[in-house]
């Protein structure tokens, strides 16, 4: 689990590709619209500094040599166990990164 300084660093990252509608519990849903809106806005910087930020032990190098369902699946599991969705609304409610 992220430390608070890298939880909002996290936040900063993917605050602009998270859904504007409340999604209610779809966790699954809430995380595929990041991942959409990520990749429509052609914006493979944010994905891979995600992905590093929420798994230290990986490095680019290891990233580029994974199949790219498992970085997805890499991705995902690092928001659900940072409890992105949780942070998001703690975040919102706070008025950070507006």
């Amino acid at each position: 689990m992220l430390n608070i300084k890298d939880a909002l660093n996290l936040y900063t990252l993917l605050k602009d590709f998270i859904p504007e509608y409340d999604i209610g519990e779809d966790y699954l849903g809430f995380i595929t619209e990041i991942i959409c809106s990520i990749r429509e806005s052609n914006s493979p910087e944010v994905f891979g500094g995600s992905v590093l930020l929420m798994n230290p032990k990986t490095d680019v190098e290891k990233l580029s040599e994974m199949k790219s369902l498992d970085v997805i699946e890499l991705f995902m599991e690092g928001l659900a166990e940072n409890k992105f969705f949780s942070l998001r609304k703690l975040c919102e409610a706070l008025g950070y990164g507006r």
